[in-house]
């Protein structure tokens, strides 16, 4: 039995990101845009569009100050409602 991918390693095993930084990732799962960064408040910002462009997140991830950007990645996947989406086959 395999050990389920995080969200991070989801989005980037789908090959499409093109931010990969300490304090900033985007890319595309399941034509899914995931953005997180961190603003100079400390706290990061997230957005997540589905793919029709409609915001499924769209706000700050308060006192978050002290998270890394994988932490971000899981955050937007679980705001979004997309960890349920991720174990469909």
């Amino acid at each position: 039995m395999s050990k389920a991918r995080t969200p991070i390693q989801r989005l980037r095993a789908a090959g499409r990101v093109e931010i990969d930084e300490p304090d900033e990732v985007m890319g595309y799962w399941k034509h899914w845009r995931i953005w997180v960064h961190l603003d100079s408040n400390g706290d990061w910002y997230i957005r997540v569009t589905d793919p029709r462009g409609c915001y499924a997140y769209d706000g700050w991830w308060h006192d978050s100050y002290h998270k890394t950007a994988e932490a971000a990645v899981s955050e937007a996947f679980r705001g979004a409602c997309l960890l349920e989406q991720s174990t469909a086959a």
